[in-house]
């Protein structure tokens, strides 16, 4: 893994929000090994909002996109997965899939059959899984 870890926020309702304060703490206290290089949410406007907030609180702004292929374009290798419990699965998969790193808020899935989705495709690809 490179010496900063380019990162991206998928989910950028409260939750994100509230990992990107986590972020912000982690650079204040120099213990951010990560560089936030994406905001991802389907809708545009909670995107936007979580990179005026990164710009403001860590002084850079990360891209706004809407989808996997636009985090891929802004260069992130980890995304910090703060969606609807609904989507964890399929965003957490697709990362594995390109050989990204993902942190999943909790609940990891919705059923066992997603949990075991997920589990089965980071150990595949041997990329790291966390919970949050």
């Amino acid at each position: 893994m490179p010496d900063r870890i380019h990162l991206a926020i998928v989910g950028c309702g409260g939750m994100g929000h509230r990992h990107l304060f986590g972020l912000a703490e982690l650079q204040r206290a120099g213990l951010s090994p990560f560089d936030l290089v994406a905001a991802c949410d389907p809708v545009e406007a909670n995107a936007v909002s979580l990179a005026g907030e990164a710009e403001r609180l860590q002084g850079s702004r990360p891209a706004v996109v809407a989808d996997l292929d636009g985090v891929a374009s802004a260069g992130a290798v980890a995304l910090d997965v703060t969606t609807s419990p609904r989507s964890h699965h399929t965003i957490a998969c697709g990362a594995f899939g390109r050989g990204w790193h993902a942190m999943v808020e909790k609940p990891m899935g919705l059923t066992v059959r997603a949990c075991r989705l997920i589990t089965d495709a980071a150990a595949a690809a041997g990329t790291v899984l966390s919970v949050a």
